[in-house]
């Protein structure tokens, strides 16, 4: 094609063609809507103008001023699209939960006021989650109150009738024959009674008080029983009973349910309470009885009942409000578990962790 309108120039220069125009305007026509008929179409026109220097120069000028205008949109592009792209960028953080957002992004256009809203949007976005989050604590505040007045609860459910039978123990003896015995025996009942009293709706106290307590009670039971029920305590030498704190009234329930579901049927039973230290920061507390005991299913019952935190009926709820006590104050992994052998005895084991004071 480039031959073919090279030797079409040099013919038609040998021909002396006076019209140049016109035969510029037969290029055209010859070689439409190409590149090469474009540019031969100007070259026979600066080839056969005599004021072509005029005509590059204005040709210049166009280019030049072409060159610049792109070199102008291609900066003011470049900065609009830096600026999307910071834009956009603050947003995906936003998604992200990322509320931290600049302060503030280089113009005074729609693209600043965009971010301008982002700003405050994601301010007030962080606002209402940090509202959300103080309502959230507010609620799991709620729900520790309502465990604590729960566990108050059950705590106020322990069964009573052990200083029913004591008081009427006291009136027999007294009425019977007149001793010392009797002023022991009320003593000790209003020892036990002021232990409670000071402690109804506390949350703590040492372990050795509530093994004092405990030891106050044995010798009220035995005073009921006619001595019939002997008492052991050991406590392992690493576990100082003064510094570890553990829940009032946790413990008598259990030797309650020892003595009035196990050694009240016995000629005559021991009670053994040993204190030791467990694995993971633990204290252990064995209370075991040689009474009755219970049968494989017998057994299985309350260990289903109890672990399932379920009502238990009244033969059980000592340990039934033991165990869900523990676990409302102390956690899940804590409690108390039971074995029992029928006319070997019964033993609990109470897992707490290990406080200090």
């Amino acid at each position: 094609m480039h031959k073919f309108g090279k030797r079409l120039v040099e013919w038609l220069c040998e021909k002396n063609i006076k019209n140049q125009m016109l035969a510029i305007y037969l290029l055209a026509i010859l070689l439409p809507m190409t590149v090469i008929g474009g540019v031969l179409t100007v070259y026979l026109y600066l080839y056969s103008n005599k004021d072509t220097r005029i005509l590059l120069i204005c040709i210049l000028i166009v280019v030049v001023g072409a060159l610049i205008s792109y070199i102008v949109i291609s900066f003011f592009s470049s900065h609009f699209s830096d600026r999307v792209n910071e834009l956009r960028s603050s947003m995906h953080d936003v998604s992200n939960e990322d509320y931290d957002v600049p302060d503030s992004l280089r113009g005074n256009d729609e693209i600043s006021m965009a971010y301008e809203e982002l700003k405050k949007m994601a301010q007030l976005i962080k606002e209402k989650d940090a509202e959300m989050y103080e309502t959230k604590i507010d609620a799991e505040r709620f729900a520790t109150e309502q465990q604590m007045m729960e566990y108050k609860m059950l705590s106020s459910q322990i069964n009573p009738h052990f200083l029913y039978n004591t008081l009427e123990a006291l009136r027999m003896r007294a009425i019977a024959e007149k001793d010392r015995d009797v002023a022991t025996g009320i003593k000790l009942l209003g020892k036990s009674m002021r232990y409670i009293l000071d402690n109804t709706g506390t949350v703590s106290v040492p372990l050795q008080q509530e093994l004092d307590y405990i030891e106050n009670y044995i010798k009220i039971i035995k005073f009921r029983f006619q001595e019939r029920i002997s008492y052991e305590l050991k406590v392992e030498d690493d576990i100082d009973t003064k510094s570890y704190s553990i829940l009032p009234l946790l413990l008598q329930p259990i030797v309650e349910n020892s003595v009035g579901h196990g050694l009240e049927m016995v000629e005559n039973g021991t009670l053994k309470i040993t204190v030791s230290e467990g694995v993971e920061e633990t204290i252990k507390v064995l209370i075991e009885d040689d009474g009755i005991g219970m049968n494989p299913g017998e057994l299985r019952a309350v260990r289903l009942k109890i672990d399932r935190l379920e009502q238990v009926p009244a033969k059980s709820i000592g340990l039934f409000n033991i165990n869900k006590r523990i676990k409302l104050f102390y956690g899940d992994r804590y409690g108390i578990e039971i074995d029992s052998e029928e006319n070997v005895g019964t033993k609990v084991t109470v897992t707490l962790p290990m406080r200090p004071i």
